[in-house]
């Protein structure tokens, strides 16, 4: 028996698409950065050659476009990426289904919604298909037994993502005039002890607007895209059969390295599945059930045998 991989990380892990996220954030960090020279300024009229009302329609245009920017960012990982990988087949027995729009996160923000996952507890025969550049390996709660996790494509999720993207462009526009304009409502006086005070309010305000109109424009976009690409049906083998935990299955697709999954070895996406009958256990599940229940699976001898 090949040597079992041990559980967890397997170095340094890193999810690009958090960090692409925090860098986006980390642009608009420098609207409070501005905000601060405002604050230790006494009488200041322009501020690097733009009005000081001019902050005003930059903080709601900057907070608008990194959401956007954001959304978009979803989207393209989702739906648009193609990272390298390698075309394998392992199997073993599903030991959790996730589907599309299950967490909370995705209920409230659209656009992060991922494809439908299947989790499967492999065969010690494909223990070393989980740790090739793998910088974690996943595992059931039983005997700690690997895990490759299996992404199928969601025509609704690319469609509720690109959705979200026009949503969120045409809020943003209607969130910076409508941020804009409620800020200059509050009438701040060009001269005063507390005029500094009341444009950093006027900023803020702005910002805020412009933030929620946009998340409100994703979520409609998103909302009417996903009503009209309909529900996915439900995760089905080659001929047609729903598949469910516990079922013994083939899995054939690319493996990738991905960092949304804290550098997980995972199929993305699953081109081909193949059932092979059920198993009479319940999640979570053993290595020890397929290894000895389903004998002959359907990936080739070439890919067995290294």
């Amino acid at each position: 028996m090949p040597t079992k991989p041990t559980c967890g990380s397997q170095g340094e892990s890193t999810d690009d698409m958090m960090k692409l996220i925090l860098a986006i954030w980390g642009i608009l960090g420098t609207i409070g950065s501005v905000v601060g020279f405002v604050t230790n300024a006494t009488a200041i009229i322009t501020i690097l050659g733009i009005a000081a009302s001019g902050l005003i329609w930059l903080s709601a245009a900057a907070v608008a476009l990194g959401i956007v920017i954001t959304v978009g960012a979803f989207w393209f990982d989702r739906c648009l990426a193609d990272p390298d990988g390698k075309e394998a087949c392992t199997a073993g027995v599903i030991n959790e289904i996730v589907k599309a729009f299950s967490s909370t996160a995705e209920q409230i923000f659209w656009f992060t919604a991922q494809h439908p996952k299947v989790d499967v507890v492999v065969k010690s025969l494909y223990w070393d298909e989980v740790v090739q550049l793998a910088l974690f390996v996943k595992c059931s709660g039983k005997d700690e037994s690997p895990i490759i996790s299996g992404f199928y494509h969601s025509d609704q999720v690319c469609a509720v993502g690109l959705g979200s993207l026009i949503g969120a462009v045409v809020g943003g526009v209607v969130g910076i005039i409508a941020g804009v304009a409620i800020a200059a409502a509050i009438g701040c006086a060009a001269t005063g002890p507390f005029y500094i005070l009341c444009l950093i309010i006027a900023i803020l305000v702005a910002a805020i607007v412009a933030a929620i109109i946009t998340l409100i424009g994703a979520g409609v976009g998103g909302g009417i895209a996903g009503g009209i690409a309909g529900t996915d049906e439900p995760l089905s083998d080659d001929g047609g059969n729903v598949l469910h935990e516990g079922d013994y299955v083939s899995t054939f697709g690319k493996l990738i390295t991905s960092g949304s999954m804290d550098g997980a070895r995972v199929y993305w996406f699953v081109e081909r599945t193949v059932l092979h009958g059920r198993s009479t256990g319940s999640p979570q599940f053993s290595f020890t059930d397929p290894d000895a229940n389903l004998t002959e699976d359907a990936c080739p001898i070439d890919v067995v045998i290294k």
